[in-house]
């Protein structure tokens, strides 16, 4: 398993951040590397055939969009490395954060393997139930878009 710099600005979030009851996703799809967070990038670098896909997640108890699972796989080698993202605002100031874990590291059979063996590891260690306790991982906007990671 690989993990990622912290290389980004860390910020402080004030408002506490809601926890997830349970969430569920959508099916993978396609999307481009200009889309992908630069932790994923970074990741996959030199892995010619790369394939990026995302499954949009969603609260379980209200069904609001709370972010993605971002998915790189290597059908060559049979690895696959995925990250939860979530675009995070924070009320008092209407800053917008990007919430993103380091990216992991899986071997799969199916692309889907990676998204639940990346949830499990989150649910493992309640990543979901204490939100608030991560967010010092987020950078604002600001950062993110001079990194390149919003677009």
């Amino acid at each position: 398993m690989r993990t990622h710099s912290t290389d980004g600005k860390a910020v402080r979030i004030e408002s506490r951040v809601s926890s997830l009851t349970g969430i569920y996703w959508g099916p993978l799809a396609p999307f481009e590397a200009k889309d992908a967070h630069d932790e994923l990038l970074k990741s996959i670098e030199g892995r010619a055939g790369a394939e990026l896909m995302t499954a949009t997640v969603f609260d379980r108890e209200s069904g609001a969009k709370c972010g993605r699972y971002d998915v790189a796989v290597d059908a060559s080698s049979g690895d696959g490395c995925g990250m939860y993202r979530s675009i995070m605002l924070e009320p008092s100031t209407g800053e917008i954060h990007d919430l993103a874990t380091p990216p992991l590291w899986y071997q799969y059979k199916d692309p889907g393997d990676v998204v639940v063996k990346v949830h499990k590891f989150l649910t493992d260690m309640q990543f979901f139930e204490n939100l608030d306790a991560f967010t010092h991982h987020a950078i604002d906007r600001a950062d993110a878009e001079e990194k390149g990671q919003i677009h």
